[in-house]
């Protein structure tokens, strides 16, 4: 079994690591209402910088200071924290792909919207988009994708999103495909 030297060593490591955890975020929360504060007296007054934000800081680097501390304590006591790094880096992984993918769906969904307020391309239109030159009759448009036929018969899928960042030539519905 371990020694009570052993055991007392450990407790003051804690303790000296807690103690540090409370003046470092004390400091540090100090050094952001200071921040917040000539933020605010340099911004204009009528759009007043929100409290909110330094308060959600605050709170991100707590947590953060709080999750290290608690490593520095397990190791401290001889623990294997290496799963850690391992599960946190996951985590990471995981949360970054799925807010892509929201992303790319919440985007695509809302340029559907604003396709069909503003009708850059409309069902049944000929359109040309450039750089690629792909050009063809809009056959089919939904909340994700608008389907382009093209004169061989081949159907291309364009994100919605997409159409807002190319160029669109389209023919006027009273111009027949022959130019006549």
């Amino acid at each position: 079994m371990s020694s009570p030297e052993w055991w007392l060593k450990k407790l003051l490591t804690s303790i000296l690591l807690i103690l540090g955890y409370v003046i470092v975020t004390r400091t540090l929360d100090n050094i952001i209402v200071h921040f917040h504060d000539l933020l605010k007296k340099h911004r204009p007054i009528s759009s007043p910088l929100s409290s909110s934000y330094a308060t959600i800081f605050q709170r991100v680097i707590r947590w953060a200071l709080g999750l290290l501390l608690l490593v520095l304590i397990l190791r401290a006591w001889g623990a294997d924290v290496s799963f850690l790094w391992t599960a946190f880096v996951g985590m990471l992984t995981v949360i970054g792909v799925g807010l892509l993918a929201t992303w790319t769906m919440a985007s695509n969904v809302t340029a559907r919207f604003f396709i069909w307020f503003w009708q850059p391309a409309r069902l049944g239109q000929r359109i040309e988009i450039f750089p690629e030159n792909l050009c063809g009759r809009v056959i089919e448009e939904n909340l994700m994708f608008t389907e382009v036929r093209q004169d061989d018969g081949q159907i291309f899928v364009i994100p919605n999103n997409l159409l807002f960042q190319r160029v669109i030539r389209r023919t006027p519905d009273n111009v027949r495909e022959d130019g006549k």
